[in-house]
């Protein structure tokens, strides 16, 4: 049955004639819904004068992105019966929260390209960037106050400061190891990978079930299964940084001591090759998704379907970190 979609923002505006399509559950019924989390934030986005904050997240939304956390908000949604209506507002929080993280962190990391575009602080300058992060970050917010059922809308505020306040914090911890020359335990390490990445991952597992109260002990697996995806995926990020051998760009700025290259270095021995921490790199990444995929059997079939396409992409990149290693001529 078609659903039509009101979402007033403030007065005299409404995202108008949202129409999902009909299509069977699953896999086709998430990727109806895609287009309209696409659409919901590009008008949360573009509501209001035109600034060179709204011109740049405009243009950053614009270059696409796998979507993932759109997608598993509305898988979460689907497997515990959120009406499609609150499930696509708070997949479009998602990734709106997502996509500011993204611009925030492009700008510490001085990358110059996101998605194959120039990034936001590179063809915008840094000052319009942060504004722009922060323009996509409160858009998040204040898409979530649309939902017409008060509760609903409160807890998906409520995740929504939650698990921005722990990526905040993971980050801090990341850009303060930057300057600090002290070890950090494996704890220590474990910790703030976890607070950098996998809020971003639970975030749309529990945004997804705003119409239920979930279970303590499913509450908790949620968020051990999305610690051990994001620690996995922050490794595999890390590992991206790296050249593929160990006479690479000697400019490169060297791993902090929050960095998985750095980490993985067994402590006992100063010269160790680069094959050996990539090795140990990989393992800790493959058994952490390995947890994971055990977890997922306990959620619903929409959800378990997308979070299993997800561990199994992940998979792949550390094979193929792997490969590309083995294959690089000159490898220590």
């Amino acid at each position: 049955m078609a659903v039509t979609m009101d979402l007033p923002l403030e007065s005299g505006y409404k995202f108008n004639a949202w129409q999902p399509d009909r299509a069977p559950p699953d896999q086709s019924q998430i990727d109806a819904e895609i287009r309209h989390v696409e659409r919901a934030m590009k008008a949360v986005v573009e509501n209001g004068d035109s600034t060179p904050a709204r011109t740049a997240a405009a243009y950053h939304l614009a270059t696409g992105g796998s979507r993932t956390r759109a997608r598993l908000a509305i898988a979460s949604g689907v497997g515990w019966g959120t009406p499609v209506r609150h499930r696509i507002v708070a997949a479009a929080a998602c990734e709106l929260l997502h996509n500011a993280s993204l611009v925030h962190d492009d700008i510490s990391d001085a990358d110059k390209m996101r998605r194959g575009r120039p990034a936001v602080w590179h063809l915008f300058g840094r000052d319009t960037a942060l504004c722009t992060g922060d323009l996509l970050l409160s858009s998040a917010f204040l898409l979530a106050t649309t939902i017409d059922d008060a509760a609903s809308s409160q807890e998906l505020v409520r995740q929504l400061a939650e698990k921005s306040n722990r990526v905040i914090g993971g980050q801090s911890l990341e850009l303060a190891a930057r300057g600090e020359g002290r070890a950090f335990s494996v704890t220590e390490y474990v910790r703030a990978t976890c607070a950098k990445t996998a809020p971003m991952f639970e975030l749309p597992l529990r945004a997804g079930a705003l119409s239920v109260r979930l279970a303590a002990p499913t509450a908790r697996s949620l968020r051990v299964l999305s610690d051990a995806i994001g620690l996995a995926y922050q490794i595999l990020d890390d590992l991206d940084d790296m050249p593929p051998v160990r006479n690479a760009n000697g400019s490169q700025r060297p791993p902090h001591h929050l960095h998985a290259w750095y980490r993985h270095r067994p402590g006992a021995r100063p010269s160790v090759s680069s094959s050996e921490i990539r090795h140990r790199c990989l393992r800790h990444a493959r058994a952490a998704l390995g947890r994971a995929l055990a977890l997922t059997h306990e959620l619903p079939a929409p959800l378990e379907t997308e979070l299993r396409a997800l561990i199994r992409g992940l998979m792949v990149k550390a094979d193929r970190h792997a490969e590309a290693y083995i294959s690089s001529p000159g490898r220590p």
